[in-house]
């Protein structure tokens, strides 16, 4: 998620006793499981087997609210926050991805998220090549980006996720464009949206979009091709960018189906489904997503740990 997270906390009862309450009891074991997702824009919401699928901005885990009575106003105002693109107020139900509650958020909030969307913040000027000569070159970065997985002796911190899929495909994207930039050399991003479901191999992830880096080189005939580096679906090596989007709609791990996607510049750490932009240049959110994320592998814990106080 982005930032403005004021997490709740509920204290229980210290008595142990006879002497407390059921009622009380029941109210705080409620609340306790009443979690805030945080202040975060709603950028989808799609019916789906009688609740609605609700995608936020930057996560690219689903997030659930079910199709009840009770829920019809919290619907109305995810909504509205999606037309608008503005922020509102999420809660969620202890260790799951159901949204429990919903409320707006103050017109502080709105200012300051509508003041980060697609503003730029400028990079230092360098000389960054933005076509790979060839083809030994492009596997070469392969294995430095490789070589900076979790879990292996040659990562410094932070670490690139790679072994844990579940979320925080944008922080990885980001990292192993610094990678390549310390290297002399730039990329693209490709962001593809959708129903999207993705195997480890041993497990089965849903997203909402996914995100990697889009590399140019010469192939042996000097014709520039292009090809996806993604290690947490391609450990061998980089792939086309029609086999990465196959990838992420994995139909042995149930439906799936990809409804657009998009080139951006190298520098863009998050868009929307509707084209708004987010940039991490100091590199802030990605580091400290990394970090949270490193200890992390397979597909759980999902939902994935809060990274709201990850600022930009």
């Amino acid at each position: 998620m982005m930032v403005f997270v004021s997490v709740l906390s509920f204290n229980s009862c210290s008595d142990s006793g006879a002497n407390q309450d059921p009622n009380l009891v029941a109210k705080e074991s409620n609340e306790i499981a009443m979690k805030d997702f945080g202040k975060t824009v709603p950028v989808g919401i799609d019916k789906e087997d009688g609740k609605f699928k609700i995608s936020f901005m930057v996560t690219a885990q689903p997030y659930y609210i079910r199709d009840t009575k009770e829920n019809a106003g919290y619907i109305s105002m995810i909504r509205q926050a999606v037309e608008n693109e503005t922020p509102v107020q999420i809660f969620l139900k202890a260790n799951t991805s159901e949204i429990t509650k919903v409320d707006k958020a103050t017109a502080e909030d709105i200012r300051y998220f509508k003041s980060i969307l697609t503003k730029e913040v400028k990079e230092e000027s360098r000389k960054a090549v933005s076509v790979i000569p060839d083809l030994a070159t492009l596997n070469s970065l392969f294995a430095q980006i490789k070589n900076q997985a979790c879990g292996t002796s040659t990562a410094s911190s932070p670490c690139i996720t790679f072994r844990y899929p579940v979320d925080g495909c944008y922080a990885r994207a980001h990292k192993m464009r610094q990678i390549l930039l310390n290297a002399g050399y730039d990329c693209e991003k490709q962001f593809v949206y959708g129903n999207l479901r993705a195997s480890t191999g041993t497990c089965c992830v849903s997203w909402v979009y996914h995100v990697a880096i889009l590399i140019s080189f010469k192939n042996a005939s000097g014709i520039v091709e292009k090809r996806i580096i993604d290690p947490s679906l391609f450990s061998s090596g980089p792939v086309t960018d029609a086999a990465w989007r196959a990838a992420c709609t994995n139909t042995s791990c149930g439906s799936a189906s990809v409804s657009s996607y998009a080139n951006t510049a190298g520098n863009v750490y998050y868009r929307s489904p509707a084209g708004s932009l987010l940039y991490d240049n100091n590199y802030v959110n990605t580091n400290c997503v990394l970090n949270i994320f490193s200890s992390l592998s397979g597909c759980s814990p999902s939902p994935a740990p809060s990274v709201g106080s990850c600022g930009f």
